[in-house]
C-alpha cells in the first residue's frame, strides 16, 4: 500500500444481471478508480462495454477477474488486494486484503445460537475444536480440498496442522482468515505437512489450492489426510459427528471487515439488529429524471409479483386505492402501473388488470426505458406501495430496502406519496416534499389533497426535486471515496 494508489478488488457475484446492485457497486468502481488501480471480481464472464451500457458506468481503466461462484473463492482472491470490496448479497465470503469494506443492500438473519447454548444437551467432551465450512468434500471414502478450505476454530487455539497428499505436485496456500494476515504457501508433493500458527483472536483459518474451480485440472487430486487443532486430532470428514456438533458462528465473516455500510438508513438498522454491525450508509446512485409538462397523472414503477416473492410493490392494493379516489368523484386522472414481469410472475399482473377493469388505470409489462421515461416526465405523483400488508418484524425485508425508482420520480418532480416504511419512509419528509402511508384511505385521501391543492403540489414538488438531488450519483461517489479514504488513512496511521 505504497503512495496514494491502492489495489482495489470490487467482489460482485452477479455482475451479469444488471440490477441495481450491480449498479451500485459499478458506481463504486467509478469512485475509486479515478485514484486507484481497480478490478471487478465476479464468476460470469463479464463483456465490460455491456456493463459500461446496461449499468450506465464508466468502468475506466478497470479490468475483469473471473473466480469460482464458490465465495470462499472471493476469500482466497481478496488476499491480491489492498482493499477488497465485498458488493455481494448475503455474501460471508470473509476478507484477508489489509482493507475490508462490505456493503450490505439488505441483512439475512445469522444463527445466534453459540457453541455452548447447542452443546450443554451432548456434552463438550465430545465437540471437536474445529469445523469445515466449505472446500472439503467426501469422495470414495477419502476427504478432498476441492476449493478454498475455511476452517472454524475454537476461540484461543494456538496452531493448526494438517497433513496433505497431492496426486500431482500442486500450490497450496494456509494461514489465518484476518484481513491483512499473511499467507503460507507450500507445493505439496506426495505427502507434506502444513502448519498455521494463530493470535489469540483469530477464528477461521484457510488451506486452499492455489487453482481453484475451472482452472484445476481433472488430473489433480487434493487429499486431507489428517487435522488437529493445538495436538487434538480432528477427523477431516466434513460429515464428522464431532464436527457437526458444533454450531457454524455465521457472523464470524464480520471480524475481517474494517466497515460494514448500508444502503439506506432502514437496512442500517437491521444490521445493527441482526449483525451487530453498521458503520454508516452509503445510498445507491439514482439516476436524476427530466420534468416535461405535468399532467393528470399518478405512476408507480415496480417489477411485477406478489408477497410471496419477495418485497412485492403491491400494485394490486395501488389499484385498490385508486378504486376508492374514482368512487368518491374523482374524475379527469390516471393512473399507470409500469414494471417488468417474467413468466412465473404473469398471473399476478393479470389480478392487476382484472382489478383495474373499468378504472382508468393503465397496466404496461416490461416497458422500454423511453415509455418509463416519458411516464416521469410527465407524472404529477408517484405512489409507491412496497411493504403494505406484510409483517414487517417478521419479514423486513418485504420494505423497500432503498427505494431508487421514488427518488427518480421526486428528481422529474413528482410528488411521492410512500408507504411509511422501509427506505422511501426515510428520504420523504411527510408533508414536505411528499406524504407518508399506512392504510388505503390513507394514500386516497393525501392523494386527493394534492390534488385539490394544485399550489401545494407544486411547492411539494420542487421540495422533492431539491430532495432527490442529495441521491445523484455525484453523491454516490463522494461518498464512495470519502469512506476508503478515511479508511486507507487510520491503515497508514496505525488507528
Amino acid at each position: 500500500m505504497d503512495g496514494d494508489q491502492v489495489k482495489v478488488g470490487v467482489y460482485n457475484l452477479y455482475w451479469t444481471t444488471f440490477g441495481g446492485g450491480e449498479q451500485m457497486a459499478g458506481a463504486a468502481v467509478d469512485a475509486l478508480s479515478v485514484e486507484h488501480d481497480v478490478e471487478l471480481i465476479g464468476h460470469d464472464p463479464l463483456d465490460l462495454d455491456e456493463a459500461r451500457e446496461r449499468l450506465g458506468v464508466h468502468l475506466d481503466g478497470v479490468s475483469f477477474r473471473s473466480v469460482s461462484p464458490d465465495g470462499y473463492a472471493a476469500t482466497l482472491a481478496s488476499a491480491d488486494y489492498d482493499l477488497f470490496v465485498n458488493h455481494t448479497y448475503r455474501s460471508v465470503a470473509p476478507n484477508l486484503a489489509p482493507l475490508g469494506l462490505y456493503f450490505v443492500m439488505f441483512p439475512h438473519q445469522l444463527d445466534g445460537a453459540g457453541p455452548r447454548q447447542r452443546l450443554q444437551a451432548v456434552g463438550e467432551r465430545w465437540a471437536a475444536p474445529v469445523r469445515l465450512l466449505g472446500g472439503v468434500a467426501r469422495r470414495g471414502g477419502s476427504a478432498i480440498i476441492d476449493g478454498p478450505a475455511v476452517l472454524q476454530v475454537q476461540p484461543g487455539a494456538s496452531v493448526v496442522r494438517a497433513v496433505l497428499r497431492a496426486r500431482m505436485p500442486e500450490r497450496v496456500v494456509v494461514g489465518p482468515v484476518r484481513a491483512g494476515a499473511s499467507q503460507v504457501e507450500y507445493e505439496v508433493r506426495g505427502t507434506t505437512d502444513v502448519e498455521i500458527d494463530l493470535d489469540p483472536d483469530d477464528v477461521q483459518a484457510v488451506i486452499a489450492p492455489r487453482l481453484v474451480g475451472a482452472e484445476r485440472s481433472d488430473r489433480q487430486r487434493l487429499e486431507l489426510l489428517s487435522l488437529s487443532v493445538d495436538g487434538v486430532a480432528v477427523s477431516p470428514a466434513p460429515d464428522s459427528a464431532r464436527q457437526r456438533l458444533v454450531p457454524v458462528r455465521h457472523a464470524d465473516f464480520l471480524r475481517t471487515y474494517q466497515k460494514v455500510v448500508a444502503n439506506s438508513g432502514y437496512t442500517l438498522g437491521w444490521a445493527q439488529r441482526w449483525w451487530g454491525r453498521g458503520d454508516g450508509v452509503i445510498s445507491p446512485p439514482v439516476r436524476m429524471r427530466s420534468a416535461g409538462d405535468k399532467e393528470q397523472l399518478i405512476v408507480s414503477l415496480g417489477r411485477f409479483f406478489g408477497e410471496g416473492s419477495g418485497h412485492s410493490k403491491r400494485q394490486l392494493e395501488l389499484v385498490h386505492a385508486f378504486r376508492l379516489l374514482v368512487d368518491d368523484g374523482l374524475t379527469g386522472w390516471k393512473l399507470v402501473l409500469i414494471g417488468g414481469c417474467g413468466p412465473k410472475d404473469r398471473e399476478y399482473a393479470m389480478e392487476v388488470r382484472r382489478a383495474a377493469h373499468g378504472l382508468p388505470v393503465e397496466v404496461r409489462l416490461n416497458a422500454p426505458g423511453a415509455v418509463v421515461d416519458a411516464h416521469l416526465a410527465a407524472a404529477s405523483i408517484y405512489w409507491h406501495g412496497a411493504g403494505y400488508g406484510s409483517d414487517l418484524e417478521q419479514h423486513p425485508d418485504r420494505a423497500e430496502h432503498f427505494g431508487i425508482a421514488p427518488i427518480e420520480a421526486m428528481s422529474a418532480g413528482a410528488v411521492p406519496v410512500v408507504f411509511d416504511a422501509g427506505g422511501p419512509a426515510s428520504v420523504v419528509t411527510d408533508g414536505h416534499d411528499g406524504f407518508r402511508w399506512r392504510t388505503l384511505p390513507e394514500l386516497a385521501a393525501q392523494t386527493r389533497r394534492l390534488i385539490d391543492e394544485p399550489e401545494r403540489r407544486r411547492t411539494m414538488a420542487a421540495a422533492a426535486a431539491h430532495t432527490a438531488r442529495q441521491y445523484d450519483v455525484a453523491s454516490c461517489e463522494q461518498s464512495v471515496r470519502e469512506t476508503v479514504n478515511e479508511m486507507v488513512a487510520d491503515r497508514r496511521s496505525g488507528r
